[in-house]
């Protein structure tokens, strides 16, 4: 028995086949070579390879050789050994499933949305928290970098729990109802991959600024601006992704639906004639990145196809 109802299908499978090409293999080489040390030998190292070249999957593979080896040496003092193995292996494989099917894992529905709603919330802290630095002289722009990378480690946590809740609901019963949520999970989990580099870009940005460095108000206002109107996005997208049956807020009156402007705003700043070149470029790709956040997070998350069912699946 396994965590989940398509991982005990999965393994169950895996093992039984093994089984089966492990006794196939012991009895040819028991027919025609016997048993010796070097048959012996001979039947483990052709059971792994053909393991692996069936592709049966990391249980199947082990079955084989062990199978065979148990077969071969057991077969020959215990009539029926091998008929025994594989139904054993079956009948096993059965009741686990079963026992899966009775008594319903849990999908872990609820830690994939605590997990996508953790990246958002510090995504959303991170820009606010950059827009009131750039707005008060004197601040330590550099601190922005290590919770920046943070935010790598909480974009990968976000896609494993929702890779654990959509295994979990293969062939699980709750399956047909939980699918389309967990479907808008893992495209808001390919959005935050997307998110998660031009954040760090922005930290990065202030991080390689010449020491002391500040924008003029000029400058500061609207850039301040838009990293405000991208915050604002991306708790509206938290609240989108993690809420079922949670309505789209992409129209004109959404939060941050003005970034477009604020981002052209902060470029035309940043080319006025008294603007320092660097300041202008650190200006220009803090912009730039704030843009880039802006455009993944504002529609609704790209649900991917369900991919057709395939048998060769199960032994992945």
């Amino acid at each position: 028995m396994q965590v989940t109802v398509w991982e005990s299908v999965s393994r169950g499978l895996q093992r039984v086949l093994g089984v089966v090409v492990g006794v196939l293999v012991a009895f040819g080489f028991a027919r025609v070579a016997g048993i010796h040390a070097w048959s012996i030998a001979l039947v483990v190292f052709v059971s792994i390879l053909a393991g692996q070249a069936l592709r049966l999957g990391q249980q199947g593979s082990v079955q084989v050789p062990v199978s065979a080896l148990l077969v071969l040496v057991l077969g020959a003092t215990t009539g029926g050994y091998a008929l025994d193995r594989v139904v054993d292996t079956a009948i096993g494989a059965a009741c686990g499933i079963l026992v899966n099917l009775v008594v319903v894992p849990p999908t872990r529905l609820e830690d994939a949305r605590v997990a996508v709603a953790d990246f958002g919330r510090a995504l959303a802290d991170l820009l606010r928290q950059v827009a009131d630095d750039l707005g008060t002289p004197g601040r330590e722009l550099s601190a922005h970098l290590s919770p920046a990378r943070g935010l790598g480690v909480k974009v990968t946590a976000a896609d494993q729990a929702v890779s654990r809740t959509a295994t979990a609901l293969r062939w699980h019963p709750a399956g047909r109802r939980d699918r389309p949520e967990v479907e808008k999970l893992v495209g808001a989990t390919k959005a935050a991959i997307l998110v998660e580099r031009p954040a760090r870009g922005i930290a990065r940005a202030l991080a390689d600024a010449p020491e002391g460095w500040s924008p003029p108000p000029s400058l500061a206002e609207p850039l301040r601006q838009l990293l405000l109107g991208v915050a604002d996005e991306g708790g509206a997208w938290t609240a989108r992704v993690t809420s079922p049956g949670h309505g789209d807020q992409t129209g004109p009156d959404a939060p941050g639906s003005g970034t477009a402007e604020l981002y052209h705003r902060a470029l035309l700043a940043a080319r006025a004639p008294e603007v320092q070149p660097e300041t202008a470029a650190i200006v220009s790709a803090i912009a730039l990145d704030a843009q880039r956040i802006s455009g993944e997070l504002r529609g609704d998350p790209d649900v991917p196809p369900p991919a057709p069912f395939r048998w060769r699946s199960l032994f992945a």
